[in-house]
């Protein structure tokens, strides 16, 4: 699939054409990783029922403040 856009060559030119294009490269990039995380869910909630999700997410969390407790130095 082929997509145009219609730019005026003037802003084009004061945006600068490889700045342009750069920023059109890295929303389509956003756009796929949106996709991608889109998908994730989906398959995420087949798998997990929402309570079970969430227990899981406060189960991570408790496990990653524990590890990050081990790198204190508390004295």
């Amino acid at each position: 699939m082929k997509l145009i856009i219609d730019i005026p060559d003037e802003e084009i030119y004061e945006i600068g054409k490889e700045a342009l294009k750069k920023k059109i490269e890295e929303y389509i990039e956003f756009i796929k990783l949106e996709k991608d995380i889109k998908e994730l869910s989906q398959e995420l909630k087949k798998v997990f029922s929402e309570k079970e999700y969430w227990q899981e997410v406060e189960k991570s969390r408790e496990e990653a403040w524990q590890e990050y407790k081990k790198d204190l130095e508390l004295e």
